[in-house]
């Protein structure tokens, strides 16, 4: 393979990975983009827990790999404290709350 054949191919792999974060961008935006801030937030920081225990620690992956995705997975204080205000929004019929979740499936 000639250096022009290499350079294109890392160009395409580059265009194609470049090309699936704009579409995944657009697709978190439909999903996402309606939400209020408080569901937001509480996905995010649900987000941002399971990425960080899964690069962190190998027993996660092998938790995961078992199937023990809840044992895999360790919430921040703040992360269960935002699912905990979000839940009882919910419960208390809080209507952006209940919206949101109607938005993403979940049936309360």
């Amino acid at each position: 393979m000639s250096l022009l054949s290499e350079v294109e191919s890392i160009g395409a792999k580059i265009e194609g990975f470049l090309k699936a974060i704009v579409t995944g961008a657009a697709t978190l935006q439909k999903i996402w983009g309606n939400l209020s801030g408080p569901t937001l937030a509480a996905a995010s920081a649900v987000f941002y827990d399971v990425v960080k225990t899964a690069t962190a620690a190998e027993s996660a992956a092998a938790d995961a790999s078992s199937g023990n995705i809840l044992g895999a997975i360790t919430l921040s204080e703040t992360t269960v404290g935002l699912i905990k205000q979000l839940v009882a929004d919910a419960k208390a019929g809080e209507k952006q709350i209940v919206a949101d979740f109607d938005a993403l499936g979940v049936k309360l």
